[in-house]
């Protein structure tokens, strides 16, 4: 059984199928997850469409839904007998099935765990007694379920295999139908309908006021799957004085290459433009209650995953209350002015990108699944 709860994960989740799969062809796979995972050859239990949520107050709304969903896998996890349980990511859903599943005796396998290391700690703990392997894609995470007692291993970064490209900037504007000598400047509001709703008029207020001193300035705007033009347009209407915007569909990469700065809503979208080396801004706002808990709980300096890899801050961070157009104008004008402070950017995050480990972490997770079905069909071995 699989469980992906999130678009990313259902990415991630297919990646390690289609990795089983090359190594043991006679594996079936059932759970929960999107069409990609369909796609790679997995029975849905259940489809995550609506299951992705924002904050805790959404979460909140959803519990029942949620619950209904944990008790339908538990079920299947005792109708019907399983080798293992990989899950991925989506941790308060996924946390509860572990131990249920580790409780059956069934060998579960966490990639993508618990960010324990941000908030919440105590679930390192909690995850050493129900999971019998976890697959970690940060060094320091690692690192930090090893000291909790728990049975991880680095199996490098998904993202290192997939966000690239092979295009030089130019080559990548003009793919992209874009001038060589202006300032291109990418706007990405999020994967949820909620965020882009919240995010974007807040970008288009900023590139209204960025466009007066660079007229000539070029905007793109990579959709995320499941995020429509018409969403876009009407986060548009009553703003005077937005550019124009290209409207990008699976080019997300091919833009971020293109750009001389990015527009990013934080999270995983923020280490994608790591790897492909492009300068950014990372912002995030939410509302106001899930933001006293975010503060309550997460003892942290910084919310840029780019940051929190380096320990530093290498990419500057607009965050709620600090985040208003004219705050976004004023550090995108000032990046754009001074070149030098893009290049320093650029550097940091290659560095952060090696950090990252080498490519194969599909292929590394499908063997641990592999190790854990053998050690409990032969626990004398």
């Amino acid at each position: 059984m699989i469980v992906a709860g999130e678009p990313s994960g259902d990415l991630h989740a297919s990646h390690v199928v289609q990795a089983l799969k090359a190594k043991c062809s006679e594996i079936s796979f059932h759970g929960m997850g999107g069409d990609m995972m369909v796609e790679a050859g997995v029975s849905l239990d259940i489809h995550i469409r609506d299951s992705a949520v924002m904050g805790f107050a959404e979460a909140f709304a959803v519990l029942p839904k949620f619950l209904k969903k944990q008790a339908l896998l538990k079920k299947r996890i005792r109708q019907q007998p399983l080798d293992a349980l990989l899950l991925i990511d989506f941790a308060e859903f996924n946390m509860p099935l572990a131990k249920y599943a580790n409780a059956q005796g069934v060998p579960v396998v966490y990639y993508i765990p618990p960010k324990a290391w941000a908030w919440r700690p105590g679930r390192a703990k909690k995850l050493a007694k129900r999971a019998n392997a976890i697959a970690s894609i940060f060094p320091f995470e690692t690192e930090f379920y090893q000291d909790a007692g728990a049975p991880a291993e680095f199996v490098g970064h998904p993202l290192v295999d997939f966000a690239k490209t092979d295009l030089t900037s130019t080559q990548a504007r003009e793919k992209l139908g874009l001038q060589n000598n202006t300032q291109v400047i990418g706007l990405m509001p999020g994967s949820r309908r909620s965020e882009v709703q919240r995010m974007l008029p807040i970008m288009l207020k900023a590139a209204a006021n960025v466009v007066k001193d660079y007229a000539d300035s070029e905007w793109v705007l990579p959709l995320a799957p499941g995020i429509s033009e018409e969403l876009i347009s009407h986060c548009t209407e009553g703003i005077e004085g937005v550019p124009t915007i290209k409207l990008l569909h699976d080019l997300t990469y091919t833009a971020m290459r293109a750009a001389t700065l990015m527009l990013i809503t934080s999270g995983t979208a923020t280490l994608e433009a790591a790897c492909i080396g492009s300068p950014m801004i990372i912002l995030y706002r939410t509302s106001w209650l899930n933001w006293r808990i975010i503060n309550a709980l997460t003892p942290l300096e910084h919310s840029g995953l780019p940051n929190l890899i380096a320990k530093k801050r290498i990419v500057p961070e607009l965050l709620q209350d600090d985040l208003t157009p004219n705050t976004l104008t004023e550090l995108t004008l000032d990046l754009l002015r001074n070149p030098e402070k893009l290049k320093t950017q650029r550097d940091s995050l290659n560095t952060v990108f090696q950090q990252l480990g080498e490519s194969g972490a599909s292929e590394r997770t499908a063997q641990l699944v592999l190790e854990q079905v053998a050690s409990a069909r032969n626990p004398t071995q």
